[in-house]
């Protein structure tokens, strides 16, 4: 299985791929003031089929998770792919967060996504 990791939420940004809970292509982004610019170039540079995205939630700087987890939750949805989270605090080491992102994909720690629909109240 595998899995795109990003994290945007400090002055390196990171664009991962995963596979099977093992890190397989790594690329930094070393100046998080051009996410808006490398970011998407990153992504695509190291696209694959993937089976889930995983993104960094921080703490860190707010505009750079607003970034990322945009990017990613889009990427989730046009793709009908889970969105999974972790802690910025494992930082840098990607190698552990890779595992245990891989670990709760398999062991079904996702929540079940419910398609709803909402009608505007007429009283």
């Amino acid at each position: 299985m595998k899995g795109l990791i990003i994290d945007t939420s400090s002055d390196v940004a990171y664009v991962a791929v995963a596979s099977d809970g093992k890190i397989i292509h790594l690329q930094t982004l070393p100046d998080a003031r051009q996410l808006s610019k490398f970011l998407l170039p990153s992504i695509a540079s190291a696209w694959q089929s993937f089976d889930y995205i995983a993104i960094g939630i921080g703490p860190g700087s707010f505009t750079g998770t607003r970034i990322g987890l945009i990017t990613a939750k889009t990427l989730a949805f046009a793709l009908s792919i889970p969105l999974l989270s972790f802690s910025s605090e494992l930082l840098p080491d990607l190698d552990q967060i890779a595992e245990e992102v891989h670990k709760n994909f398999t062991l079904n720690k996702i929540p079940s996504q419910i398609e709803l629909v909402y009608f505007p109240s007429t009283t």
